[in-house]
């Protein structure tokens, strides 16, 4: 899965960021009503704000976390949905890696402008974000072996 899986997300990814630069600008264009809106943002940090400015610090970190990740999923065999898990937080990782080294900054455009209390300000992210986020929530909820002692 994940030799199938995380290029086609990567690729996705890349080709979404372009499609962003070339027919997006920063005014918000409604893509869900007022849920979803498609905004264009160039973070030059990561989410909420945090170490802007870094991105050739968080693209080295995202690359590094890419590489090993592939590196775990191609030496060990692990159940379909840590798999998936890994596979997508993978693809999420070196998606934004290669924005941060190749541009200097990440391409945003995906904008929840709505006005529920807990989303109404949550930062513009793309299609790595998701990515990485579903990723990680997959992991949670993946079920755990649990170790006998006896």
């Amino acid at each position: 899965m994940p030799t199938v899986l995380v290029p086609l997300l990567l690729a996705l990814d890349q080709i979404l960021k372009l499609w962003a630069l070339e027919n997006l600008s920063p005014a918000p264009r409604p893509l869900l009503g007022d849920l979803l809106y498609l905004t264009l943002v160039r973070n030059t940090g990561a989410g909420f704000g945090l170490f802007q400015g870094q991105a050739s610090l968080l693209g080295l970190l995202s690359f590094l976390v890419g590489a090993g990740l592939l590196l775990l999923l191609a030496r060990r065999r692990y159940p379909p949905l840590p798999t998936l898990a890994l596979s997508l937080i993978t693809a999420g990782a070196l998606g934004n890696g290669i924005d941060r080294l190749g541009r200097g900054w990440v391409v945003d455009y995906l904008d929840l402008g709505t006005s529920i209390p807990l989303i109404a300000h949550f930062p513009v992210f793309n299609l790595a974000d998701v990515c990485v986020t579903l990723g990680a929530a997959l992991l949670l909820l993946a079920p755990r072996r649990r170790r006998r002692w006896i």
